[in-house]
């Protein structure tokens, strides 16, 4: 991993897992990117469904492929299968939204979205665990955040399953947030 501004990149294009494989976006992702951003359920914790039309509109004006094209971003997809469960993402915190560990920021942040039928079935722990050993692997010990609603209790359980601690809360988006952490060296498969 070498960090490029405020972007990460990975050289991984692909990620393998007992039950995920983490992949670079397609754009035959298109229909369940769609669901990701418009679903109510989906969406609940993230400033509700964005229109359908607006975010088909995007993705066939640019091709998912393209829209997802950065640094840290992938697709999550059963192992056994090349069906788009989701999206797990490791970038930057922006400096310009709250939720930091200190004033300078900048640190690595974890976020995911996943559609509603993977849910509570442990894709999206897996995926994460996945994305965050290889980090672990390839760049310096430093901290790593996720940023959730407190009233998204499935998101904040699984931070907890991972190994993050919620250590503030902050007001975004009209809704209380948590702001959990954990050091990236935790994540590091043992030396055999």
């Amino acid at each position: 991993m070498v960090r490029v501004d405020d972007a990460i990149e990975l050289r991984a294009s692909c990620l393998e897992g007992a039950r995920v494989r983490l992949r670079k976006a397609r754009d035959g992702d298109a229909e369940g990117l769609i669901e990701t951003q418009t679903d109510e359920r989906v969406r609940r914790y993230l400033g509700g469904p964005r229109p359908v039309d607006e975010v088909r509109a995007v993705l066939e004006g640019v091709g998912a492929a393209t829209l997802l094209d950065v640094p840290g971003c992938y697709i999550t997809t059963a192992a056994d299968s090349d069906e788009m469960l989701g999206t797990v993402t490791l970038s930057r915190r922006r400096n310009d939204v709250p939720g930091h560990l200190d004033r300078e920021g900048d640190e690595l942040e974890l976020s995911y979205v996943f559609r509603p039928h993977a849910w509570g079935q442990g894709y999206a722990s897996e995926a994460a665990r996945l994305l965050l050993r290889y980090a672990a692997g390839e760049l310096a010990d430093q901290p790593v955040v996720i940023v959730t609603q407190t009233a998204n209790r499935a998101s904040l359980r699984l931070a907890e399953r991972l190994g993050f601690s919620v250590v503030a809360t902050f007001e975004q988006y009209d809704a209380e947030q948590a702001l959990a952490t954990a050091q990236l060296a935790t994540f590091r498969t043992p030396e055999a």
